[in-house]
C-alpha cells in the first residue's frame, strides 16, 4: 500500500465517509507532534547520512525498504481506525541490475495517472526478524513469508536519525528517517471533525499549498484524489512532484473535468530516496522514507 487515496479507490467497499455528527471537535490536526512553535526557516540537513557513493566491491540491488508515517488529520472521514499509522517493510532477494521504481512521479511534473511497476523478484528469508533502532526508535519486523513487516507507535519514531536495521547474523544498513511539518496550507484540510471536514477549496482556478519547515533535500509530492460528492465513488486524481521549496501552486487545468462540490483527500507528501551498501548481500538497498499528511478538501 503505497497512499491512502488508493485504499479508498478499491471498490465501493472502502470510501470517503461523509455522515455528519454533533461536533466533537472544530479544530485542526497538528502536524508533528515533537514540534510546537511554527518554523519559517529552511531546515538544515542531519550531518550524518547513509552514504550512496558507489563501492567497488558492491553492485546491483538486492532490495527494497518502504518506511512511511502517515497522519490523517480526520480518520472517521477516511474509515481509517487511528489519525497516526507508523509502517517498515523490506524486502530482500537475489542480486538485480535495476534500481526499484517509486510511486512518486518525476520532479518537476504532474500526473493524473500514476502507473507504478514493481520488479518481479522472489523474496530473500535472512532470518526470523529484523532489529530497527537509532535515537529512541526501536522495534522488530518480522519476515511473513514475502517480506519483513513491522510497525510502531509515534513516540518511538525519531526525527532525522540514522536508523540502523540488523539481520539476526549482525550484518546491518543504515537509512536516515525524516521530520514532519510544524504548519501545513490551507489549513481547513486539518478539521478533524467530520461535521467540518472537506471545507479547504481546491480550486478550478490553481489552489496554492505551503508548509513549514522546508529546504531539506527530500522531494515533496502532493496528490489529490478527487471522489463523487457522496464520497462512494473515486473519479480520478492529480500528483505533482517538486523540491521542498515550501510552496507549491497547482493548476487549477487539471481539475477542469471534476463536477463542482467533488469531495478530496489531499495528501501532502516529504519524500526522501537513499540507496545505501548491505555488503552482507554484495548490493544496494533501495529505501524510500515518507512523512504524509492527508488531510480533506472539495473542489471549487
Amino acid at each position: 500500500m503505497l497512499l491512502a487515496f488508493l485504499l479508498f479507490g478499491c471498490g465501493s467497499d472502502i470510501a470517503i465517509i461523509t455522515k455528519q455528527t454533533p461536533p466533537f471537535d472544530t479544530s485542526t490536526g497538528f502536524v508533528d507532534t515533537a514540534k510546537q512553535e511554527p518554523s519559517t526557516e529552511p531546515s538544515s540537513e542531519p550531518g550524518v547520512e547513509p552514504s550512496s557513493e558507489p563501492s567497488s566491491e558492491l553492485n546491483g540491488t538486492v532490495g527494497l525498504v518502504v518506511y512511511e508515517l502517515e497522519q490523517v488529520a480526520c480518520p472517521s472521514c477516511m474509515g481509517v481506525p487511528q489519525e497516526i499509522t507508523i509502517t517498515f517493510d523490506a524486502k530482500f532477494h537475489n542480486k538485480i541490475n535495476e534500481p526499484h521504481m517509486t510511486w512518486v512521479p518525476e520532479n518537476g511534473t504532474c500526473v493524473q495517472n500514476l502507473n507504478y511497476t514493481t520488479i518481479n523478484v522472489s523474496p530473500l528469508n535472512i532470518g526470523q526478524s529484523l532489529s530497527v533502532q537509532g535515537g529512541q526508535t526501536f522495534f522488530s519486523p518480522y519476515f511473513n513469508g514475502s517480506s519483513y513487516y513491522g510497525s510502531h507507535q509515534e513516540p518511538q519514531y525519531s526525527r532525522d536519525t540514522l536508523l540502523s536495521v540488523i539481520a539476526p547474523d549482525g550484518s546491518a544498513f543504515q537509512l536516515m528517517s525524516l521530520h514532519g511539518f510544524d504548519t501545513i496550507e490551507p489549513w481547513e484540510m486539518r478539521y478533524v471533525d467530520p461535521s467540518y471536514a472537506f471545507a479547504a477549496v481546491v480550486s478550478k482556478n490553481g489552489t496554492n499549498f505551503s508548509w513549514t519547515p522546508f529546504g531539506s533535500s527530500s522531494l515533496f509530492n502532493i496528490t489529490i484524489a478527487v471522489y463523487s460528492s457522496n464520497g462512494s465513488q473515486l473519479l480520478g486524481y492529480v500528483s505533482c512532484t517538486s523540491n521542498d521549496t515550501g510552496n507549491f501552486f497547482m493548476q487549477g487545468s487539471y481539475f477542469q473535468g471534476f463536477p463542482y462540490g467533488s469531495l478530496a483527500a489531499i495528501h501532502m507528501t516529504r519524500v526522501l530516496h537513499q540507496r545505501v551498501p548491505y555488503e552482507a548481500l554484495g548490493g544496494y538497498i533501495d529505501a524510500q522514507v515518507e512523512w504524509s499528511v492527508v488531510g480533506t478538501g472539495h473542489i471549487e
